[in-house]
């Protein structure tokens, strides 16, 4: 991380991007590729400092993200708290935490809040419903244009809230996307575009990939939820280099069946191992406490519910042909899990 300050002499008029009060005085870069802080000289002693007040960084995180200076190690999103201060924070009382009932009819105050909170909630996502969509599509724009730094954020607004009418921006943008940025786009180009083409162009560029970052890159077709994406995770398993998690998670997220388990069962490794662990997470119960985020909120199931002892007795004639450790601990936990759900 580079930290450098340039002290500025004639951005007068200019507003400090923190407090919104004094003119900007110097600008401070603290990574390569991301646009500087342009302050004033308190804003950034109590920048540096960790002692930002919680207005003060709501509206830096608005602009620059959720990065290294405006880190939930050192401020609480929710109310803009700061947490690990090097020095005493002043006056924070004077410089409240914008509130949602107050600011939740003004449209750029609101698509800032949905950029500060780290998971956007549904009460927001809402709210910005509400609003036009191509006036909400016109201030993501301008934020991206201004800071590409909270571009994900930007993005995954227009996939919740602008949808369809974001399609041309979120095509545009993905065709000039930087490096490592593919995760980024596969909610809002699931959301903004119709599934056809939206699963075109995000399994044409896993397939186009290395093999290497097969694995690491497939969770870019969990927002489908379509059971094509079991048709092509069949498609590509000859490329499957390393049989992680990551696959019978996409599984279990894409409408997976007995059936289909089945068949892959019968097929062999490697689909047969992603199917193992598709079956663990489609039959786990309580708080999923070693599963995403994802797999939590969705809570997956098999679709055609077939009856305990059919899952027992075809997972144990599996383990006469593949009994490693692996697959002997995956069969005892789905059994163990799906005569516990009949109960």
């Amino acid at each position: 991380m580079r930290k450098l300050a340039v002290r500025l002499k004639d951005d007068k008029k200019i507003k400090c991007e923190s407090c919104n009060i004094r003119e900007i005085e110097v600008e401070v870069i603290a990574d390569v590729g991301q646009n500087p802080y342009r302050l004033c000289l308190a804003c950034n002693d109590r920048l540096l400092n960790k002692v930002l007040r919680p207005l003060e960084f709501f509206n830096l995180t608005a602009i620059h993200g959720h990065n290294y200076y405006l880190h939930d190690d050192f401020y609480d999103y929710d109310t803009g708290e700061a947490t690990q201060s090097d020095i005493e924070v002043i006056d924070a009382e004077k410089f409240p935490f914008p509130d949602f009932q107050q600011i939740k009819n003004d449209l750029n105050r609101l698509i800032d809040f949905s950029f500060v909170q780290y998971f956007t909630d549904d009460f927001v996502i809402n709210k910005l419903k509400s609003f036009d969509k191509l006036e909400v599509l016109k201030r993501l724009k301008e934020k991206v244009d201004y800071n590409r730094s909270v571009n994900y954020k930007a993005y995954e607004i227009a996939g919740k809230v602008v949808s369809r009418a974001a399609a041309e921006w979120i095509k545009n943008e993905f065709a000039n996307r930087r490096e490592n940025e593919l995760q980024i786009f596969a909610e809002p180009i699931a959301k903004c575009l119709d599934f056809d083409e939206a699963f075109e162009i995000l399994t044409k560029e896993l397939e186009n990939g290395d093999d290497k970052f097969l694995s690491e890159n497939v969770s870019v077709l969990l927002y489908f939820q379509n059971d094509q994406t079991l048709d092509w995770i069949e498609k590509v398993s000859d490329r499957m280099k390393n049989i992680s998690s990551s696959w019978g998670q996409l599984a279990a997220s894409s409408k997976f069946s007995w059936d289909r388990a089945n068949k892959w069962l019968t097929i062999g490794r490697p689909l047969s191992l992603v199917a193992l662990d598709c079956l663990i997470y489609c039959t786990t119960n309580g708080e999923r406490l070693n599963q995403s985020l994802w797999l939590r909120q969705l809570n997956p199931r098999l679709i055609d519910n077939p009856k305990p002892e059919i899952i027992a007795n075809r997972l144990c004639e599996y383990l006469t042909i593949d009994s490693v450790p692996r697959t002997k601990n995956a069969v005892e936990s789905i059994i163990e899990n799906v005569f516990k759900m009949t109960k």
